[in-house]
């Protein structure tokens, strides 16, 4: 698997933007509601599924970036809209955990039926170049010789990335210091100057710092190995299963939509993502396909039950700042 320069992803972006579906060109449109900045890797891959579904089907689409408050706004705007098949959310782990740790968030995950998941990069435990840490098993005994010393990121509450160490914490026995930071882009100098002493970094902006000999990979944290990175060994290989958090990225419809019509755009998203052309687009942003895309409700049901018992045990909240 390829994965592209900032330039190249930029392209990308930048395409998907300029798509004919994105200025509703045919039909009554559909409103998909994007609760991410554009351009990033979940605004992109929902532009893909959308623009193949389009060319296909001649079915429009209109994408609304409605970021902030860690999904919260586009999830209420989709729970606001009708519930007629027309207006799609771009959701992620927020729709299950939100509900749980942030008292602002004006929603329920049964406020919305799962259809389809369309994927994401995993993320990957990295270290900086200059550390004698070369494996996983390496990293979790210095972590128990010296608990509490060593320094990771935390790039916001609720995050795949912080979600995955909670649970490498909880399955290992260590204790480490768990620095706050606004997503991951600004502990990127930190990591690499050897501030932090690890870090859970999606692939995609992780794999050209480990290109460059900037950063080390220590494990990825999927079931199967990266691609891009064959040789890495998975959390589960180096006997951490249960503390895989795979980000994952699905198309929602409002509670009470008509069971046709859900069905209708479920099946579209399927056969969108067995298109060669869709893959190799994935590809180039660092995402992964899912195994199953229809299977999503039931995934989205296990997740909600899952990380409901982590916050309980963890006793995670949100922080207010």
């Amino acid at each position: 698997m390829q994965h592209p320069s900032r330039r190249g992803f930029l392209a990308v972006a930048a395409l998907a933007a300029a798509s004919p579906l994105a200025r509703a060109a045919t039909g009554k449109p559909v409103r998909l509601v994007v609760p991410y900045p554009a351009g990033g890797v979940v605004d992109v891959a929902a532009r893909i599924v959308a623009d193949d579904i389009g060319t296909r089907t001649g079915q429009a689409f209109v994408v609304e970036n409605k970021a902030g408050a860690n999904g919260n706004l586009g999830a209420q705007a989709v729970k606001a809209a009708a519930a007629d098949g027309q207006t799609v959310l771009v959701g992620s782990l927020f729709v299950v955990l939100n509900p749980l740790i942030d008292r602002h968030a004006s929603f329920a995950t049964r406020d919305f039926e799962p259809l389809a998941e369309i994927g994401a990069p995993p993320n990957l435990i990295v270290v900086p170049a200059s550390s004698p840490l070369r494996t996983l098993a390496e990293l979790i005994a210095l972590a128990r010789r010296q608990p509490g010393r060593l320094n990771t990121p935390n790039p916001g509450t609720g995050s795949s990335n912080h979600l995955g160490l909670e649970l490498l914490i909880q399955a290992s026995g260590i204790e480490v210091a768990q620095v706050p930071y606004k997503g991951q882009p600004p502990f990127v100098v930190d990591l690499v100057n050897g501030e932090l002493h690890f870090a859970f970094m999606t692939a995609a902006l992780a794999l050209p710092q480990i290109r460059s000999g900037a950063l080390r990979p220590l494990a990825v944290a999927s079931h199967h190995r990266l691609d891009a990175l064959p040789e890495l060994p998975t959390l589960a290989e180096a006997g951490y299963a249960d503390a895989v958090v795979l980000p994952w990225n699905g198309w929602f419809v409002p509670a009470g939509t008509p069971r046709a019509a859900g069905e209708h755009l479920a099946a579209e998203v399927e056969t969108a993502l067995r298109s060669a052309e869709v893959q190799r687009r994935f590809s180039v942003i660092g995402a992964e396909l899912p195994k199953a895309p229809r299977r999503f409700p039931a995934f989205v049901a296990a997740e909600a039950e899952r990380w409901k018992r982590l916050v309980a045990e963890r006793r995670i909240k949100l922080d207010e700042g």
